[in-house]
């Protein structure tokens, strides 16, 4: 069992303490230079109380959980071990018959903790969380708002029938489709200012009919100013097609979505699968950043360049997070295959980083 020695016990509030001074601080730092971001659209606005600030940046906290805790696992590994080392207690420790990757088992056991929140956190509080930041920013911080109606295009919409929608906007509170193009084949197309999807039968506001004629061009037949699409077959939430991305799901619902087999999805499956694997691989991190500092740290000298070590060590871990993030963007756009994308790093990382780890005593 781990921590029923004295020593064991003595290592784990060691970390504990590094641990939770570095994650506060950092934290602490951020929500300070955010809240000077938007300081004068918080203090105008009528509608921010105390509780929802205090709510929203508690779940910015969600947002990065990913990236913080193994971060401050490996600030704290590293300023214990280099601690023990500069000390020799870790030479008291082996002289005492403890060997070294025993004397690891306290780091360990906090990496997986850190391990499993993170999975909590993405199958419970991340599609909360995210869902909260996003509406939260869009009724305060106009900023927030405008860069994401800049970056706002046109989207599509594949049906069971075969047929597509294609549509520039989508309002969740109406349910309605703004500047849409219904393909329901490749000789038919319709055009409409407007789709209201909220009743039984889908009606167009100022639709025109499109056909492609013997020689190839498309050409307007008919106009309306009101046409129910008695054809169009929309059994489903829209808004949980096209309102929630793929960053604000679950594990288990990304599971799910793999496994289906509606149209919409299946064009989707590289997004997915990218999405899916990089939220099974990011939970990890923090046993990595302990099986890649160990090695290094808990290495005789008499001078041990600390230093160089902390710095190298940070550096490398945003390196490797940068890296994983962009390979999910990789993997999303079927440069690479998601699998190859998200695991290809990982897999270098544990046979370079692993082989050192498994020489110590």
């Amino acid at each position: 069992m781990i921590c029923q020695q004295t020593w064991e016990r003595y290592l784990l509030k060691e970390i504990l303490k590094v641990f939770t001074l570095f994650l506060l601080s950092f934290y602490f730092l951020y929500t300070v230079i955010d809240y000077s971001m938007h300081v004068q659209e918080i203090i105008k606005s009528q509608k921010i109380s105390f509780g929802n600030l205090s709510l929203y940046y508690s779940m910015l906290f969600s947002k990065r959980c990913d990236l913080l805790l193994p971060l401050a696992l490996l600030i704290a590994s590293l300023k214990v071990l280099l601690s023990l080392n500069r000390k020799n207690e870790l030479l008291a420790f082996q002289a005492g018959g403890i060997k070294l990757k025993r004397l690891l088992r306290p780091f360990f056991l906090m990496a997986a903790v850190c391990t499993l929140i993170n999975y909590v956190n993405f199958e419970w509080v991340v599609p909360r969380s995210l869902t909260f930041i996003e509406r939260f920013e869009k009724h305060n911080f106009r900023s927030k708002k405008s860069q994401k109606k800049k970056g706002e295009g046109v989207h599509m919409l594949p049906l069971e029938d075969g047929s597509r929608l294609i549509y520039q906007d989508y309002d969740a509170e109406a349910k309605e489709l703004f500047d849409v193009y219904w393909l329901h084949s490749t000789d038919k197309f319709f055009h409409m200012k407007k789709l209201a999807i909220g009743t039984d039968i889908p009606t167009g506001l100022f639709v025109d009919v499109l056909l492609r004629t013997e020689k190839g061009l498309l050409e307007k037949v008919d106009s309306y100013e009101n046409y129910p699409f008695y054809r169009l077959k929309l059994d489903f939430d829209l808004k949980n097609y096209i309102r929630k991305p793929m960053e604000s799901r679950s594990i288990t619902d990304l599971i799910k979505l793999q496994r289906s087999q509606k149209p919409f999805w299946k064009e989707k499956k590289d997004k997915i699968r990218a999405n899916l694997y990089s939220k099974l691989l990011l939970p990890w991190l923090s046993l990595f950043v302990v099986i890649g500092i160990a090695p290094f740290a808990v290495r005789f000298s008499r001078n041990l360049p600390a230093f160089l070590l902390f710095s190298l060590a940070i550096f490398g871990y945003i390196a490797l997070f940068m890296i994983l993030e962009a390979s999910t963007i990789l993997g999303e756009s079927r440069v690479v295959a998601p699998f190859a994308a998200i695991f290809t790093v990982p897999i270098l990382f544990l046979l370079y980083f692993g082989r050192k780890f498994l020489k110590l005593g």
